[in-house]
């Protein structure tokens, strides 16, 4: 499981960084999906992530994830 924290960057307003179980950053939300996620974030939803693949591309590792609503 990963998890999703807003985090304030004057280059992205909406921007969700991914960290792993043990807090380590893994990246970020993209810009062109992160927009209902925070808004879902912003109005106190809680969010999780697990990780879907992950590709090589040259000097660059892509990592896929789905991202959920918790629901309890």
């Amino acid at each position: 499981m990963l998890f999703l924290v807003r985090e304030d960057n004057k280059f992205d307003s909406n921007a969700i960084m991914i960290l792993s179980k043990d807090k380590k950053k893994v990246g970020y939300v993209p810009e062109k999906d992160n927009i209902v996620f925070a808004r879902l974030m912003d109005a106190g939803k809680k969010l999780s992530a697990r990780i879907t693949n992950i590709e090589k591309k040259g000097s660059f590792t892509k990592i896929s994830v789905s991202i959920y609503l918790v629901d309890f």
